[in-house]
């Protein structure tokens, strides 16, 4: 009884810690972004939902449904960035899946069988990224989540019906000392070298200076096509031009060293050299890593040429549906293309495809 009485006490105690987060958490966090670049600091609402942060503490408890998933900064359409976000598993998956791939499913150049297996890679990488960034992301890093009722109800169904057979599934890799989750980063298409004709994604090496094992640079054939099918959920082209210097609008590309190129055409920002001046940031771009080029019209003009859109890095959205299409990928063909070396692992028995693994390993394997 005295163990009862204990044990009671100590949960009435984190109860009350619960209680005090709730009502004492910040607004927000300093801001990053995945690349490093400059963000200014994104708002965060104020309303912690009291329910949520009950309910992330049942998680930690271990007494939390295994149906549900609290995320920690999440962007909901018409709602703006959301804190301590609580939802069924299977519908934050959905709504994220249909904010990144839309309803690929209607269109003519795409099976309903390639749709299903890009929607479930889709939903393996937010998942597993969702969980990196509640161990190690701030509010820059956050999803945007379209509410399931705003989704039309054939698509809804489809997406449902595919992504709740996956909904439980992690990428990891062995960092060593056991398992640990995969920073699941995805862009929209990646890049194209124009010195040797490959497509391809860019390491995390290449672009953010540090060597994560399973974000390396791999050939990704599909890209332009399927960006340009894919155009209306992405709205941008595939390839753009700029006829002047960002820097200095007024004078026109002369010289440029591309020499330090990845599989997939990027550049290194810091080796880039235009004018005989050198670069790190570009002012047109989203991003401070975009695999572009130096070339010429059809007039002779010197132009640059960028190719992708996005970071470049782990799974690309376009060719993951390409691989589906073209190839009949499976969602597991997708995921070991794009994430070298990871692994699937079943968030609801620790179990690892192919290998002997457990939970522990996992949750406490870097304390050893």
């Amino acid at each position: 009884m005295k163990i009862h009485r204990h044990i009671a006490k100590r949960l009435a105690a984190l109860m009350l810690a619960a209680v005090v987060v709730c009502t004492s958490a910040p607004a927000a966090l300093a801001a990053d972004t995945i690349g490093g670049a400059d963000t200014a600091q994104i708002p965060v609402s104020q309303e912690v939902d009291q329910e949520n942060c009950i309910s992330w503490l049942l998680d930690l408890l271990g007494l939390g449904s295994k149906d549900k998933i609290t995320v920690d900064y999440l962007n909901v359409k018409g709602q703006g960035l959301r804190r301590n976000v609580r939802l069924n598993l299977v519908d934050c998956l959905v709504g994220i899946t249909y904010t990144e791939l839309g309803s690929i499913g209607s269109y003519a150049e795409i099976s309903d069988s390639a749709a299903a297996e890009a929607w479930k890679a889709q939903a393996v990488a937010i998942h597993s990224y969702l969980e990196y960034q509640n161990k190690y992301g701030s509010s820059a890093n956050a999803l945007t989540y379209t509410p399931v009722d705003q989704i039309p109800s054939a698509t809804r169904k489809k997406m449902e019906n595919a992504i709740q057979e996956v909904a439980n599934l992690l990428l990891v890799y062995n960092n060593g000392a056991g398992y640990s989750v995969c920073d699941a980063v995805f862009s929209c298409s990646a890049g194209y070298n124009t010195d040797t004709g490959v497509y391809g994604t860019c390491s995390a090496l290449d672009a953010w200076g540090t060597d994560v094992p399973y974000l390396q640079s791999v050939e990704s054939p599909y890209e332009e096509k399927y960006h340009n099918i894919l155009r209306r959920v992405i709205g941008k082209d595939y390839r753009m031009v700029e006829y002047n210097d960002s820097r200095h609008p007024d004078e026109p590309y002369v010289s440029a060293d591309t020499s330090h190129k990845s599989l997939g055409g990027f550049v290194q920002y810091n080796t880039l050299v235009v004018n005989g001046r050198s670069y790190r940031y570009l002012n047109q771009f989203v991003s401070s890593r975009f695999c572009f080029d130096f070339t010429a019209d059809a007039d002779g003009t010197p132009v640059m040429a960028y190719y992708g859109y996005g970071h470049g890095v782990g799974m690309s959205q376009c060719g993951a549906v390409g691989f589906a299409q073209e190839k009949g990928y499976s969602y597991r063909k997708i995921l070991s293309t794009y994430y070298t070396g990871a692994s699937l692992m079943d968030s609801t028995d620790g179990s690892i495809s192919g290998g002997g693994w457990n939970l522990f390993d996992w949750l406490f394997g870097w304390m050893f």
